[in-house]
C-alpha cells in the first residue's frame, strides 16, 4: 500500500500536466463555502485517472479506518465500473462520486478527456473557456457574446488552451 507522502507525491506529478500529453483528468476543488480552491490532474489514459480518483485521491484524503477506506474504495470503484466507459456517463458519475467526496468537503467539478474540455456542452466546461478566451483577447470587444466566448476551442487554440488548463489553479 502507498504511504501518504508516495500518494500526495503521485498527485502533484499530476498536477499541471500538459493535457496534450495527458488527456484524461479531472478538476477537483474544495467544498467550503469561504473557499473555491482547486485544480486540474491529468493523466495518459481513462484507466490511470480512474485508479487515481479511486485510491490516490481518497487514500491521500481520508483520516478514516481502513475498513472505512476500503468501503469508499469498493463503492467508488462499482460507480466506475458501472459507469465505463466514463465519456458515456459522466454526469451520473460526477454526481455519485461527488456524494462521496462531500464528506470530505471536496467536489469534482470535471471528468473526461482533455477534448471534453475543449467542445464539451456543459455548464463547467463553457464557464472555463469563456475564462480563457476572456484572459487571452486583450482587444476583447465589448460586445462578444458569452456565447461566443464559451464555444468549442478551435485546432489553432489547443495549445494556448493547454497550457492555460495545465496552469489553471484557484
Amino acid at each position: 500500500m502507498n504511504t501518504e507522502p508516495t500518494l500526495l507525491n503521485s498527485l502533484e506529478d499530476a498536477q499541471g500536466r500538459n493535457p496534450l500529453e495527458f488527456p484524461f483528468g479531472f478538476y477537483i476543488e474544495d467544498n467550503y463555502t469561504d473557499s473555491s480552491g482547486g485544480c486540474f490532474f491529468w493523466y495518459k489514459t481513462e484507466y490511470e485517472m480512474q485508479q487515481a480518483i479511486q485510491n490516490d485521491l481518497i487514500d491521500a484524503l481520508s483520516e478514516g479506518t481502513g475498513d472505512a477506506i476500503s468501503l469508499v474504495k469498493a463503492e467508488i470503484a462499482s460507480l466506475i465500473e458501472k459507469s465505463s466507459p466514463i465519456i458515456a456517463d459522466v454526469d451520473h458519475l460526477l454526481n455519485g462520486l461527488n456524494i462521496f467526496l462531500r464528506e470530505i468537503e471536496l467536489r469534482l467539478q470535471f471528468l473526461g478527456s482533455f477534448e471534453d474540455l475543449c467542445k464539451g456542452k456543459n455548464e463547467w466546461s463553457k464557464y472555463l473557456r469563456e475564462e480563457f478566451r476572456e484572459g487571452n483577447l486583450e482587444d476583447l470587444e465589448e460586445d462578444v457574446s458569452s456565447k461566443k466566448l464559451q464555444s468549442s476551442i478551435k485546432k489553432n487554440e489547443q495549445e494556448d488552451f493547454a497550457e492555460f488548463v495545465s496552469e489553471y489553479l484557484i
